[in-house]
């Protein structure tokens, strides 16, 4: 074996415990995470979730993934940012237009049949879509008796879900969608706008959203089923 062979087997082996020193370090944080707090991150796309660990050791300033577990487990605000950079709200109103545009067609149709509706927007991010359902059962004389329930981890998405209040430079795109999606009324008449910002109507605004750690710790599926249907 050459001097440039024994190189290569070297750097080799050691990019090879660099990667395993790193997988052990995602593990244990991710252990620490879930075992501390009840937020289960464990599998989440690997290079995704790498990335995102990755950018948030540059963001505490810190020099290793093992330096940010210290920090996010004995800091409850360094947590809760890590938290919040692992879960990039990405929503719009009436996402995927032909979804709504289906469910409205064939779905609605049978729950006219239900004597009540329960439904339930699990990772609902900032609410956009939690309000798209509530203005299709309106228009279609079902909100009244339905009750709608989301859930998130992201506590500031939580909150703006809640306070249903917007960017008014979206509503553009989110007329579109609207029109798409099969929606019979102006789309404006479900917020009033006011400087650069658009706030729902509150008879769209009683959804309620509720932390995902409540069934994350503490509840199975069905258990949380019959949570809802209690509520």
């Amino acid at each position: 074996m050459t001097a440039m062979e024994r190189g290569y087997d070297e750097q080799a082996d050691n990019a090879g415990s660099r990667q395993e020193l790193e997988q052990i370090e995602i593990e244990l944080l991710l252990n620490g995470v879930h075992r501390l707090y009840g937020y289960d991150f464990r599998n989440y796309a690997l290079p995704s979730l790498k990335r995102r660990i990755w950018h948030h050791v540059h963001a505490e300033n810190v020099p290793t993934i093992s330096a940010l577990q210290e920090k996010v487990l004995h800091d409850r605000a360094c947590f809760e940012r890590f938290v919040y950079s692992l879960s990039i709200p990405v929503t719009e109103m009436f996402r995927d237009p032909g979804l709504f545009l289906t469910f409205r067609q064939k779905v609605i149709p049978l729950l006219r049949t239900y004597p009540y509706i329960r439904i339930w927007h699990a990772g609902c991010s900032t609410g956009e879509e939690v309000y798209s359902m509530a203005i299709l059962l309106h228009e279609e004389g079902l909100y009244d008796k339905a009750r709608i329930y989301a859930t998130d981890m992201n506590a500031r998405s939580l909150q703006q879900a809640k306070e249903g209040v917007y960017e008014i430079g979206r509503m553009k795109q989110y007329t579109k969608n609207y029109m798409e999606a099969g929606g019979t009324r102006a789309f404006s008449e479900y917020y009033t706008a006011k400087y650069n910002s658009v706030i729902l109507q509150p008879f769209l605004r009683k959804t309620s959203f509720l932390p995902s750690i409540i069934w994350q710790q503490t509840l199975p599926l069905m258990s949380l089923m019959s949570f809802f249907a209690a509520m």
